[in-house]
């Protein structure tokens, strides 16, 4: 009987031990994330300029930035589903045989995310998918007039996206981290229609947009 209180107890005391320390590891449920870097974007085959296109002509970008703001929520001490509003820019350096000053493309990423995470000591590597939407622009040519400045050619679309990420931040207590992550965007087909300032306009198309970007994230919960 000694032995059986025994066992009891101390089961009970394990018990007691491993919940107290999953409460711990969950005090701080809801995150804040924000990450600034740089990108390196795959050159787009264009589909469309002012006409179909099947010769493979690039659309070749420059390397850019990113950044980006989460909200998060901690399900269990390894898992993280959070909303992020982020953007990259890239200068257009040519679309096919032919090129204009000043050139972007713009990308406004709206994503929900999951991430996985182990801590090992204070190191916690973490990798995660995400899906949802980009909302995108090209502009050609920037002009200036007194406080006002506009594009000479301007066109926009919104097309599903999704991605996938990896790195690892340094725990400097139970609310503030830092760290590195790299991270791969990717969208199907985007069109769109270019509006010239001079009333005139064309249709300009890319098969995917591919973005590599790497980036420094800082967190923190509460």
């Amino acid at each position: 009987m000694n032995k059986i209180n025994m066992l009891v107890l101390v089961s009970a005391g394990c018990l007691t031990l491993s919940a107290v320390g999953q409460e711990s590891s969950l005090a701080e449920r809801w995150r804040l994330r924000f990450d600034i870097g740089g990108t390196i974007p795959e050159n787009p085959t264009l589909s469309d300029i002012g006409g179909s296109v099947t010769g493979g002509d690039k659309m070749e970008l420059s390397a850019g930035m990113a950044f980006d703001f989460a909200a998060g929520y901690r399900v269990t001490p390894w898992l993280l589903l959070e909303g992020e509003l982020g953007f990259t820019y890239n200068e257009i350096k040519s679309v096919g045989n032919w090129s204009y000053p000043n050139s972007a493309l713009s990308q406004m990423l709206m994503m929900v995310n999951a991430e996985f995470s182990y801590p090992i000591g204070r190191l916690v590597p973490f990798a995660g998918i995400g899906g949802g939407g980009v909302y995108s622009s090209v502009s050609f040519g920037n002009y200036y007039y007194y406080y006002f400045s506009d594009s000479d050619g301007w066109g926009d679309d919104f097309v599903p996206a999704a991605q996938a990420f990896a790195g690892f931040r340094y725990e400097f207590n139970r609310n503030w981290t830092a760290g590195v992550s790299y991270r791969f965007l990717a969208t199907p087909s985007q069109n769109w229609n270019v509006e010239w300032w001079n009333g005139a306009g064309f249709n300009l198309g890319v098969d995917r947009v591919c973005i590599h970007s790497i980036c420094f994230t800082v967190t923190g919960s509460f």
